[in-house]
């Protein structure tokens, strides 16, 4: 919390050098008061920040399918391969689905849940 007291208080010098140096903006500021302010308590970000309280996250995906009346005759199924190169320019949250059947109903479904918490 200190580091971030501290950088706010370089970001707001650095704002205000910017400013003094500008000459279309220096003739508009007459008078420019640095204030100095106390950090936050922790727990008074407790009661203001995202989530802030909540105990349990609970996600759901409630998937359902029917099939019927589905018929195949004379039918061939493939190949599943995945080999060494299939992922090279894969990158982030991905699902992989395969099927090698006939008349089947793939579902997928991802839920991601982050948790941020301070040090």
């Amino acid at each position: 919390m200190k580091k971030l007291y501290q950088s706010t208080r370089l970001l707001m010098l650095l704002i205000l050098l910017i400013i003094m140096s500008n000459k279309t903006f220096a003739e508009d500021v007459i008078d420019i008061t640095i204030i100095d302010v106390a950090p936050v308590l922790l727990e008074e970000l407790d009661q203001i920040r995202g989530l802030g309280g909540v105990v349990d996250v609970t996600s759901n995906a409630n998937l359902g399918a029917e099939l019927t009346n589905n018929g195949v005759n004379n039918s061939v199924t493939g190949y599943n391969i995945i080999d060494q190169g299939s992922f090279n320019d894969a990158s982030g949250v991905f699902s992989i689905i395969q099927n090698t059947g006939n008349n089947v109903i793939i579902q997928d479904s991802t839920i991601i849940t982050i948790t941020i918490t301070p040090e």
